[in-house]
């Protein structure tokens, strides 16, 4: 007869008592693994994310225009400062413009061009009357200088509020210089501010164009666009109604 197994399991010994210092190091080695985790994720977010959506970049700071050497190198003072003048006159910084077109004059660089450009300046920087005596001063040093006379006419009209005065310089542009340069457009403006049309404008006496005085440069003629801005100013007026 076989010998049957017993139904109960032997008793086991007994179990030996857990160190507590052993759970503490347990807690600990798990929240420095967690914590090392946590700075994984972290630095790993950073090293992913572009640099666009970490920080915006920068706004560009202003970009200031410099002179070329050549303005100034191997030139006069006076000749140095006239072309420093045109420079910033061709960049619209009429303070600049201001100082070198004085500084040249002072210097002896003086002519009708470049009083012209200065008053231009003064004009375009809010200074009318300093405008309209540099305009006279370019006369005085060059009757036949067109530009410096058309130019009264604008200061007159835009900056002077004396449309009638304007009128009459630009009669007196018409007079003196009736083939010149600026001829259509001060006829046109004569039209526009008076109210009358173009084609039944006075037209101004026959009189011999004057020719520009030895080694002075032609006078500008005013482009299309400044007469339009001019003629801006003045609406038309509408044609008288019939009785």
């Amino acid at each position: 007869m076989a010998q049957s197994k017993s139904r109960y399991a032997p008793t086991p010994g007994p179990v030996p008592a857990r160190s507590p210092w052993s759970r503490y190091l347990l807690v600990a080695l798990i929240g420095a693994a967690a914590g090392s985790f946590g700075t994984y994720l972290a630095l790993l977010s950073k090293l992913e994310r572009p640099p666009a959506l970490d920080s915006p970049p920068p706004a560009p700071g202003p970009t200031l225009s410099v002179p070329p050497l050549e303005l100034t190198a191997g030139v006069p003072p006076a000749q140095a400062d006239r072309n420093l003048g045109n420079f910033y006159y061709d960049q619209n910084d009429w303070a600049q413009a201001i100082r070198y077109y004085e500084s040249a004059i002072r210097q002896g660089s003086d002519d009708a061009d470049i009083r012209t450009d200065l008053g231009n300046a003064y004009q375009f920087s809010g200074h009318p009357d300093d405008a309209l005596a540099q305009y006279v001063t370019a006369q005085r040093l060059n009757p036949n200088h067109e530009f410096s006379l058309f130019n009264q006419g604008g200061l007159y009209l835009e900056r002077l509020n004396q449309p009638a005065k304007a009128v009459e310089i630009w009669n007196e542009y018409l007079r003196r210089f009736p083939q010149g340069k600026n001829a259509a457009a001060a006829r046109q403006l004569i039209a526009q501010v008076s109210g009358r049309p173009l084609a039944t404008t006075p037209a101004p006496p026959a009189a011999a164009p004057m020719a520009p005085a030895p080694h002075s440069p032609a006078p500008a003629a005013v482009d299309d666009a400044e007469v339009e801005r001019l003629l801006r100013l003045v609406p038309p007026k509408p044609a008288p109604g019939k009785p």
